[in-house]
């Protein structure tokens, strides 16, 4: 894919990829709303999920129309939930940032900017609905393909760390459902960890990011339970935001290994 140098465009960029986030963010508020309950998306327009009534343009607007109906419904007057809006901001923000930093327009941007959309969109429905969406796994595969593309990456080495996270998932769900009784992890999860090698791109990558997720997890559990939801938590997000960190901050597993005395030039992919 051709390089598209953005440095000399960089105020119409951001606020193009503004725009383009809000609207994203906007796709996503109504995929996460409809996919986990089986609606299909295009099938009816918007409406509110309170009084059922279809929106127009005046209640759809991203981030604009929730400010100035402060957050209530126009028809019903019912509170519309802040994750909406946080929802659009948040795409929006990773979009411009992602933009911003690298001022190009590349396969390795649109992946990375394609990651931080399925990421949101995985958090929001794991943690209100235990799933991992298989609509979301194959987004986000794609983008990984995208991604592990941009960097030259090694297919075989690919392959094996895919299957490594889902060979590696599968035997710790199952050993610890044989010595607690207890499912620790599901099998969206599971798919998640195969989707994660994509992105890792090398099976040597799993362990520092199996550390970070591993913490997260804990901190999560603990504010879950903390929180009176139960003592069965969603642990998609802690992956994810793990897999963000390491595409992100592409020095931190270097970093890990060094800590253990270990040279990671041969192992880098």
């Amino acid at each position: 894919m051709q390089v598209i140098d953005l440095h000399a465009h960089m105020g119409l960029a951001v606020l193009v990829a503004g725009l383009v986030g809000l609207a994203i963010g906007s796709f996503i508020t109504l995929i996460t709303y409809r996919l986990p309950r089986d609606e299909k998306i295009g099938a009816t327009r918007s409406r509110c999920t309170r009084c059922e009534t279809a929106l127009t343009l005046p209640d759809l607007v991203p981030v604009f129309s929730w400010l100035v109906l402060r957050g209530r419904c126009r028809h019903c007057g019912k509170r519309i939930g802040a994750r909406y809006v946080l929802t659009e901001i948040l795409c929006a923000l990773g979009t411009v940032a992602i933009i911003y930093l690298y001022g190009e327009i590349s396969a390795r941007t649109i992946a990375m900017i394609g990651l931080w959309w399925t990421s949101i969109a995985i958090i929001i429905t794991d943690l209100e609905h235990y799933l991992i969406m298989d609509e979301y796994q194959i987004a986000l595969a794609l983008f990984g393909i995208c991604f592990a593309y941009s960097q030259d990456a090694d297919w075989m080495n690919v392959a094996i760390a895919v299957a490594t996270g889902v060979v590696g998932s599968l035997a710790v769900k199952y050993i610890f459902l044989w010595v607690t009784k207890r499912d620790g992890l599901g099998m969206g999860d599971v798919k998640l960890f195969g989707v994660v090698g994509i992105w890792l791109m090398n099976a040597i990558h799993f362990a520092p990011l199996l550390v970070f997720a591993g913490l997260l997890g804990i901190i999560s559990a603990l504010i879950w339970r903390g929180a009176g939801k139960g003592s069965v938590f969603p642990f998609g997000p802690a992956i994810i935001l793990s897999l963000l960190l390491f595409v992100f901050a592409p020095d931190v597993h270097a970093t890990f290994w060094q800590l253990y005395g270990m040279n990671m030039h041969m192992m880098n992919p």
